[in-house]
């Protein structure tokens, strides 16, 4: 980890870092706050503050005594900070299996050791078929299809629109990277008690299986298979939103209202490792507390801003899908949302600055980089990160609601090594501070962030 920056050095960088010139006074960052807070949350204590452990509940608890060390009142009924969510994650009862047979041959496989599913139906018993890439999708319908992909052709999601009942491929770097975490996941995603309603899912189930046992399937083409993946009694877990504000001295603050936000939680404990999310997002967490700070110790903005930290955001945005639809006021009092996410390592693509997901759905970037945020265009749009984090529960309702990010695809991401010692502390002062004056305007301002015609999702 490398050292944080003494004051004076960190203010002469500070005055510096702004892209537009804006920032004339040192920008009032404690970064031994920042890095207190970061070391509390990524420490070995937490363990790595898994949706709905006591741990993450530990987490929220700190979270709830450092807004009201920063004079943040709780943003529920009697002053609470706290908004319980409950949660329901659907299990299998015994790992999932897929018999597959064709030309007198039949192969057997697990979940765990052969392959990772989702959205497997309890039972099913359908016609087999081998398709290649690029190949047609008309005699799909039905049928489980054991699909030869390769980059530039249909995706397999087509193949499951084109109305296949299952479709079995190869797994990529990226599943293999994320495998125990894959297994990890409800079978069908984790109910949100008294969340906002779901369509139920269309299409069929997805098994991805292991290189080499996708490679043994070589001689099996048409024929038969069987899926089975009998559900379980659901587990009951309860993470919180962690939800402070401060009252904006205007008659109509309330409605004009700015959500600044992250997700406190992380993977937690795997195979006696500890998943740290010192990055991912105990970096924006400690952001937005810095925020709380400044802002509580200074004069009452004129806009109402509330402070967000969400539960169970890695296991499918949970917490504020929840808040989406329980708001301690209505959404569309809403004037913004800024998701502060990953912002602890730079970018080598995006070097010195954050980005914004959606940068060109809103006017809300550029608005934020005149007045001196360290903010650029989002270098990565088909990696689709707009939706990828806690804003994208706001902005479906109509929020203009965006992430603020450096490196979303660092060499850490989801892996042991989102550590303490991995994370660039003077960067994150750096950025964090060029935030300041930027909200410090937005909160005191009149300016009403905008959708630009079809950036709404």
């Amino acid at each position: 980890m490398k050292p944080v920056p003494a004051a004076l050095a960190a203010i002469s960088l500070l005055a510096s870092a702004s892209s537009s010139g804006a920032m004339n006074a040192p920008a009032p960052v404690c970064t031994t706050c920042v890095k207190a807070n970061l070391e509390h949350l990524a420490g070995d204590a937490l363990h790595g503050r898994k949706c709905g452990s006591e741990d993450e509940h530990a987490a929220a608890s700190y979270l709830v005594s450092q807004l009201k060390r920063s004079g943040i009142r709780g943003a529920f009924e009697r002053g609470g900070y706290l908004q319980p969510v409950q949660l329901l994650r659907r299990r299998f009862a015994v790992p999932p299996t897929v018999e597959l047979s064709s030309g007198g041959r039949t192969v057997k496989l697990a979940e765990g050791d052969d392959m990772v599913v989702s959205d497997m139906p309890a039972t099913l018993e359908a016609p087999l078929t081998r398709l290649a890439a690029g190949g047609p999708l008309a005699d799909v319908p039905g049928k489980v299809v054991i699909y030869d992909f390769a980059p530039g052709a249909a995706p397999p999601a087509a193949v499951l629109r084109a109305g296949a009942a299952a479709v079995i491929v190869r797994a990529g770097g990226v599943a293999l990277r994320r495998w125990d975490e894959l297994l990890q996941r409800a079978p069908g995603g984790t109910e949100v008690v008294a969340g906002p309603p779901h369509e139920a899912p269309t299409g069929g189930a997805t098994i991805v299986l292991k290189p080499e046992v996708f490679a043994s399937l070589a001689d099996i083409g048409d024929g038969a298979a069987k899926l089975t993946a009998a559900q379980g009694e659901p587990e009951a877990r309860t993470t919180y939103n962690v939800i402070g504000v401060i009252h904006g001295r205007e008659r109509d603050a309330d409605r004009h209202a700015i959500l600044l936000s992250a997700h406190y939680d992380h993977l937690g404990v795997r195979n006696g490792v500890i998943f740290h999310g010192a990055d991912d997002d105990a970096s924006g967490t400690a952001a937005v507390l810095e925020f709380a700070r400044i802002l509580g110790s200074g004069p009452r903005p004129r806009r109402t801003v509330y402070f967000g930290l969400f539960g169970c955001e890695e296991e499918g945005e949970l917490g504020s899908e929840y808040f989406q639809s329980h708001p301690p006021e209505p959404t569309s009092d809403f004037a913004a949302n800024l998701e502060f996410e990953m912002i602890a390592v730079d970018d080598p693509k995006n070097p010195g600055a954050l980005m914004l997901t959606g940068w060109e759905r809103s006017n809300l970037g550029p608005a934020l980089k005149a007045h001196g945020a360290l903010i650029e265009p989002d270098p990565y749009p088909q990696q689709r990160f707009f939706q990828r984090s806690d804003n994208y529960q706001l902005a479906l309702s109509g929020v203009v609601a965006q992430a603020v990010t450096a490196w979303p695809l660092t060499p850490t991401y989801h892996s042991p090594t989102d550590d303490l010692a991995h994370v660039d502390l003077a960067f994150m002062d750096r950025v964090i501070a060029s935030f300041v004056p930027p909200i410090q305007w937005l909160v005191n301002s009149d300016f009403q962030p905008q959708w630009n015609p079809g950036g709404r999702p």
